[in-house]
């Protein structure tokens, strides 16, 4: 009986395992980490009430709607001189002055606490450094031991283009990839891999919806196209002329049609460009439109469209209403980017 006992047990325990989801659903579990298609929110710790910001919601709040990817701008504040990268270091929409969501390890600290809080996803980081001046490795060495976000960390090898399953990942308890633009160097920090030595771009300065394209913007001759994973940039910028000063604004009222069917059809575009469909969808406010229902399909998984986004939540949303709906936040925001741009227009004019 005991034998019997314990041969039952292990067929239970081998059913949970086979009905685990993996970033939300059992079908992506034996689906290498780069032939997943992954939501990436663009200057995702850029969330507060600011004319500048791109989200709508908190990054933790992100990942509990099924965000797996996070594009953060890596910036030391004007008149800082570095001391201690686990302070120092901001998450800033290029300037600090403009909008500055404060430390990376604080931004990091709460997405390691999520990831021990959930622990079937992966998910992926990608720095940019606005700037253009490198931080040191060790410098997102500090931050990442600082934020409890170091035992998570997955070391790639260069120039190995055969990743392992998200199954895989989990398994190992690495279940953080991360990416920079510039800085990296895999002698130092074995996990911090060179974005383009792995991934290229489209590109990311678009007007308008027929602006989208699918050509290699970044890096201008990447060293094996075929074989690297894509991020699809799929935002709009607005701009503002005042004197010889041009701003660039995130364009949340288009973002429920950028983020439909404009989003598939990019995709789809590309994925006839390229021979296979984008590994990252970078958006502004992945919670308008249908961000999460198209890499839903693209994944050829079903999304669960029962449960409201917390996002779009009454209450949770630090940015905007749900489903596109004015409210109250709106207006603040709608005041503020006002207020910004005549403050913004009587600096240029002096």
């Amino acid at each position: 009986m005991r034998t019997f006992g314990l041969i039952v047990a292990a067929m239970m325990m081998a059913g949970v395992r086979a009905q685990q989801a993996c970033n939300g659903h059992a079908e992506l579990c034996n689906v290498p980490y780069n032939q997943v298609t992954t939501v990436l929110t663009h200057n995702s710790y850029s969330y507060v009430l600011s004319p500048a910001a791109n989200q709508a919601c908190s990054v933790t709040t992100q990942l509990d709607d099924g965000v797996r990817g996070l594009k953060l701008s890596a910036v030391l504040p004007a008149n800082t001189t570095m001391s201690d990268p686990t302070k120092d270091i901001h998450l800033c929409h290029t300037s600090c002055s403009l909008l500055d969501a404060g430390s990376a390890t604080d931004t990091l600290a709460s997405v390691a606490s999520w990831l021990k809080s959930n622990p079937n996803e992966v998910i992926t980081i990608m720095w940019n450094t606005p700037s253009n001046s490198a931080f040191k490795p060790s410098d997102f060495q500090a931050i990442y031991q600082a934020a409890g976000l170091i035992d998570y960390v997955y070391s790639q090898a260069s120039g190995n283009y055969t990743w392992p399953t998200l199954q895989q990942l989990i398994s190992s308890g690495k279940r953080v990839i991360t990416f920079t633009d510039i800085g990296a160097d895999t002698s130092q920090v074995s996990w911090l891999h060179g974005e383009f030595d792995f991934v290229f771009e489209t590109p990311y300065d678009n007007r308008n919806e027929s602006a989208f394209s699918c050509v290699i913007d970044r890096p201008s001759d990447p060293s094996n196209p075929t074989s690297m994973m894509y991020v699809m940039n799929h935002f709009l910028y607005g701009t503002l002329t005042l004197g010889s000063t041009t701003i660039e604004l995130p364009q949340k009222g288009l973002a429920n049609v950028t983020n439909a069917q404009s989003l598939m059809t990019q995709s789809t575009e590309c994925k006839s460009a390229f021979g296979r469909y984008p590994t990252f969808l970078e958006v502004d406010f992945y919670n308008l439109g249908n961000t999460l229902a198209v890499a839903a399909k693209i994944n050829n998984v079903t999304f669960d469209n029962s449960t409201q986004l917390k996002c779009n939540a009454a209450g949770n949303n630090s940015n905007s209403g749900g489903g596109g709906q004015s409210t109250a936040s709106d207006l603040i925001v709608s005041t503020l980017t006002n207020l910004f741009l005549v403050f913004l227009g009587v600096f240029v004019l002096l």
